[in-house]
């Protein structure tokens, strides 16, 4: 199957034209979802304190706002994929994926150091960053219930607020992670055994917030990375572009897919000049 969904999902990506779309809400009432930091940190970038490299093209300083999803995306493959879309342009790639932590926790990010890992990074605005992309930090959520997609919202405004008012030349990019696998969600990781139905209520629950992430952008003409939709086999997250061994963050496809869709979006809403 692998070698014929290859071609099918970049052609999808090629063609696809989101339109909006407003969920009237949740329903069912669930615990909310806390992923653990993947033992293996593939996307830290080393680049945090140097300054951007001179050369042909431009430079553009990206950092990535987010958790665990953001946390484990390969570096390699994100670079690999901006440079498909800006064959000369240098891109310095600052990683602030904190492993669980819900969006309420990225205001501190940008505002103050933090400590994740035993790592100190600075406040992510200290940067001066280019582009902020703000993923959704669905995968750790509030729950299934108005209330918590109140909150989700509530967040993503405090911080797009934020960022104009402390950073105005930083340009902003809301970003949706792949989707979740109903049928073996977690299952790779310790302490995260979930019944079928369980399963079925988390990655419903996380579908909401990845959803209300794209209705927040389209409500506050904000640029829009949807990874969310082209991830998707009808209702489900396609298997081969999530981690075979946590069954929870994305595969080396998954990334791609995700750096892709980032890059699309950088060049359709013109983000780089």
């Amino acid at each position: 199957m692998l070698p014929l969904l290859l071609p099918l999902y970049y052609q999808l990506l090629a063609a696809y034209s989101p339109t909006p779309y407003y969920h009237p809400g949740p329903s069912i009432t669930v615990e909310t979802v806390e992923i653990l930091p993947s033992p293996q940190v593939l996307g830290q970038s080393s680049s945090f304190l140097l300054p951007p490299i001179g050369g042909e093209g431009n430079v553009v300083n990206l950092a990535l706002l987010g958790d665990s999803m953001i946390d484990t995306l390969s570096e390699d493959i994100c670079l690999s994929s901006l440079q498909k879309y800006f064959p000369t342009t240098k891109f310095n790639l600052f990683n602030y994926g904190y492993g669980s932590s819900t969006i309420e926790s990225a205001t501190k990010r940008l505002g103050e150091d933090t400590i994740y890992l035993d790592k100190v990074n600075p406040a992510l605005l200290s940067l001066n960053p280019d582009i902020i992309v703000i993923e959704s930090f669905a995968y750790n959520n509030f729950g299934n219930s108005e209330k918590g997609i109140e909150r989700h919202s509530q967040a993503l405004d405090e911080i797009t607020t934020l960022i104009k008012e402390k950073s105005p030349s930083s340009k902003i990019v809301l970003a949706s992670t792949i989707a979740p696998d109903s049928i073996n969600f977690a299952s790779g990781i310790k302490n995260m055994q979930f019944s079928a139905l369980e399963k079925i209520e988390k990655t419903n629950t996380i579908k909401l917030y990845l959803q209300n992430l794209i209705n927040f952008a389209y409500k506050n003409n904000l640029p829009l990375s949807d990874a969310f939709h082209p991830s998707l086999f009808g209702q489900n997250g396609l298997s081969e572009l999530i981690d075979p061994v946590d069954h929870l963050h994305p595969s080396a496809f998954g990334s791609e897919l995700f750096c892709d869709t980032l890059g699309k979006s950088l060049k359709d809403n013109q983000l780089t000049n």
